[in-house]
């Protein structure tokens, strides 16, 4: 079997992390499988050594901007593709192929753009791409023969986009973190200048991460318990005006040196973050299944989380729950969770059973077996069309 993987939109982050432990675990699990993985000129770095069965091909065309990408997308790929006499293509991410020449499993990462809420309170231009994001996910599901969410409620969301007698559906969660390293945790939080209890949020910085209430909700605990630990945040700014936002309210703040925002961390120094922080808090209302909290329920953290989304779904009673939109409920949250001992330590206890159901193998295995039997479905289809003829 030789499938094609198409990687051109991927970029840093969730998605990155994901197809690199597949690249990973399908070089373990399925070595007489042929793959091929095309992305565009500039991500070379960005994913892991090929493994024997693996060969990686990268296009500059689409890596020249949206407009080009597009068309490289509609009418240049289906091409290459059609050359290669692959039995499967897998697109995981929100826009994809509508012409394959051969069966499509897509993946959809992004539910954001769908949100009215969300895309109303964006810029024009950012407004413009969240309704163009959406028109290709759409046609990008109705276009596939399988379709992997990455949650329950991520099925649901897209239940009614997705026409299930001929498109098939599969949950897959995503898997918890593998990073081996010989550094402690003690040299790692160092290197960040840390020292002393704090407590950790993780995220890219979007709107509809909610940081702009932690921060507004931290400040109020703090007017209420004034020794709770710093407050450090962890990811990369991808909306600027959002993130001044913050910064002009952490610095009218008389406990500005109580908020540290790191930027993009290193996975191994991320992980030392995460297994010594007093609580670890999300805030986010759309995710479809987020690596950050699989990373923190694996690493014993005590949750502290938004009720809205999949979290419930990830958490289960790993957490202790608020609501993202209300200041002093994620407020009262955090003194919880910080003044109660005995219940942060029972949480911690939760979250390292919680984040043992969760493993790349397990990911990759149930991926696999999915992309069979979207390839036996088309075979056996093609064999009935033949016999009508």
């Amino acid at each position: 079997m030789k499938i094609v993987i198409k990687a051109t939109h991927i970029a840093e982050g969730g998605g990155l992390t994901h197809i690199n432990k597949m690249i990973e675990w399908f070089g373990k699990l399925a070595p007489k499988v042929e793959f091929l993985l095309v992305g565009k000129s500039g991500q070379e770095e960005m994913f892991i050594p090929p493994p024997k069965n693996f060969t990686y091909k990268f296009h500059r065309f689409p890596s020249l901007n949206i407009a080009t990408r597009l068309i490289w997308d509609r009418f240049i790929f289906h091409r290459i593709l059609k050359k290669t006499g692959s039995d499967l293509l897998f697109e995981p991410g929100n826009t994809g192929t509508m012409n394959a020449s051969c069966p499509k499993v897509s993946l959809v990462h992004n539910i954001a753009p769908f949100d009215e809420h969300y895309c109303n309170s964006e810029s024009l231009y950012q407004k413009f791409r969240n309704r163009a994001l959406q028109n290709e996910t759409v046609r990008s599901i109705k276009s596939s023969a399988g379709v992997i969410m990455l949650s329950e409620y991520c099925d649901k969301f897209f239940d009614k986009y997705i026409e299930r007698s001929r498109t098939k559906t599969a949950v897959i969660y995503h898997g918890k973190p593998e990073y081996n390293s010989s550094e402690t945790d003690e040299c790692a939080l160092d290197g960040l200048g840390i020292r002393g209890e704090f407590l950790l949020s993780v995220s890219h910085i979007w709107r509809y991460k909610k940081l702009k209430e932690l921060v507004q909700a931290y400040f109020l605990a703090l007017e209420l318990n004034p020794h709770l630990p710093t407050l450090i945040h962890a990811g990369t700014v991808y909306d600027e005006k959002y993130y001044r936002d913050i910064i002009a309210i952490v610095k009218e703040s008389k406990f500005a040196d109580k908020v540290l925002f790191l930027g993009q961390v290193d996975p191994v120094r991320l992980q030392a973050l995460y297994r010594n922080c007093q609580m670890f808090i999300f805030p986010s209302v759309l995710e479809t299944c987020s690596i950050i909290l699989i990373e923190a329920l694996a690493n014993g953290c005590a949750m502290a989380c938004s009720n809205k989304s999949v979290v419930p779904e990830i958490c289960g009673d790993a957490a202790e729950y608020f609501d993202p939109e209300d200041v002093s409920d994620i407020a009262r949250v955090i003194i919880k969770l910080s003044e109660d001992k005995d219940y942060n330590t029972i949480l911690r206890g939760k979250a390292r059973r919680r984040g043992a159901d969760f493993s790349w193998e397990k990911t990759a295995s149930e991926s696999l077996r999915f992309f069979e039997e979207i390839v036996k479905d088309n075979r056996e289809k093609t064999t009935e069309w033949s016999n009508q003829l």
